[in-house]
């Protein structure tokens, strides 16, 4: 049986804002799937925008799981732009700081056992890029997990796409760049992308 799951957020300034995750249904890419009750959260938080300090030590940085996931996050990316560009939109750079923030939380979600905008310990997309050192204007997340899915990039980018909140973060013009993170669990893959408008751009 093949199993997808979906989420998505956003944050903007000091506002976090999170729509619509949803099991989502795929069977046109692959019969067997089993159908997934969708189900929808909503939340916000209030996030101050911090300064990093000068003082605050680097974290190390996180590199691919392996050759294989390295490629399935640079289809994801150049899928992504080519639906951006077919919009008229710009397409979004890459950032191997943020893409690091992506694939730690993907790695997270695959061993702690959970799927969630918000880790077990409580931090958000927002607060996890901040810890990072990255400063932002606006900032998002959308995440992706499978099961026996014999294409999951296919099935992540489509699968947002079909969904609204999915959807308004790959399209919204005010994304500049973005980091991709794929961790692979035995035949489950969790995806968590990032879109990032900062300072300076």
């Amino acid at each position: 049986m093949g199993k997808t799951q979906l989420k998505v957020t956003r944050s903007n300034f000091s506002r976090v804002w999170g729509k619509c995750w949803a099991g989502a249904i795929l069977a046109l890419l692959m019969a067997s799937c089993e159908a997934i009750p969708p189900e929808w959260t909503e939340w916000s938080e209030r996030l101050p925008i911090l300064q990093p300090s000068i003082d605050s030590p680097t974290r190390p940085s996180f590199p691919v799981q392996s050759p294989q996931t390295a490629q399935m996050e640079e289809q994801i990316r150049q899928r992504i732009n080519e639906i951006r560009q077919e919009q008229g939109l710009t397409e979004l750079q890459a950032n191997a700081k943020l893409a690091e923030v992506a694939r730690r939380y993907s790695q997270q979600m695959a061993e702690q056992d959970f799927f969630s905008h918000t880790s077990p310990t409580g931090d958000t997309p927002a607060q996890r890029v901040q810890a990072a050192g990255i400063m932002y204007r606006m900032v998002g997340e959308n995440l992706f997990k499978s099961t026996n899915i014999p294409q999951p990039v296919n099935a992540a980018v489509e699968g947002w796409m079909d969904s609204p909140g999915h959807r308004e973060n790959i399209l919204r013009s005010q994304y500049r760049e973005t980091g991709i993170g794929v961790w692979r669990d035995g035949e489950t893959y969790y995806v968590t992308q990032l879109f990032l408008r900062s300072f300076g751009l």
